[in-house]
């Protein structure tokens, strides 16, 4: 089990590398282990998972106060991290990180830090640990086409939600 790794730009946000188990059957990984977490982080209280098709853009959205573990467990998408916590000297600070199942595939993410992600690969797994259920609190979001992170989307046509494309630009 490897630890949580800052990520370089943007306070708030690890990754993680988890140990695949490969064989001819399939494979095995250890997705959590509590001992691995920066201190700060709050026990999970709720598990989702998500299964979204190639070309298929999700984000950027956040719940106030909420920290989230999310782990690709198959395929490989291009994670979008943004800081929308107006009271941090990184307001609206943002960084791009590659996720593959078999390689960097979690990505640790503190209260006031908005999340999104496009898959490249022909479909996509991803399995969200949250610190507060679903709902519980107010979510805010930020458009895929803000200026200060469309630049971090690879390029191409991508399928996104009407209520994704709803919130507004920056």
């Amino acid at each position: 089990m490897h630890d949580f790794v800052p990520v370089e730009g943007l306070r708030g946000v690890w990754t993680r590398s988890c140990q695949v188990h490969s064989d001819d059957r399939g494979y095995f990984l250890e997705a959590l282990r509590k001992t691995s977490l920066p201190k700060e982080v709050p026990d999970f209280v709720q598990d989702s998972v998500s299964y979204s098709k190639k070309n298929v853009l999700r984000g950027m959205h956040l719940q106030h106060n909420q920290w989230q573990l999310v782990t690709l467990l198959s395929g490989q998408i291009q994670d979008v991290v943004f800081n929308l916590d107006q009271e941090s000297i990184e307001y609206k600070h943002a960084t791009s990180i590659s996720l593959k199942w078999n390689a960097v595939n979690q990505v640790l993410i503190s209260p006031g830090i908005a999340h999104g992600y496009a898959v490249l690969s022909e479909d996509a797994i991803i399995h969200y640990k949250s610190s507060i259920y679903y709902g519980e609190s107010p979510e805010i979001g930020a458009h895929w086409k803000s200026k200060e992170i469309f630049e971090l989307w690879p390029k191409q046509q991508w399928t996104v939600s009407v209520r994704d494309s709803s919130f507004g630009l920056s």
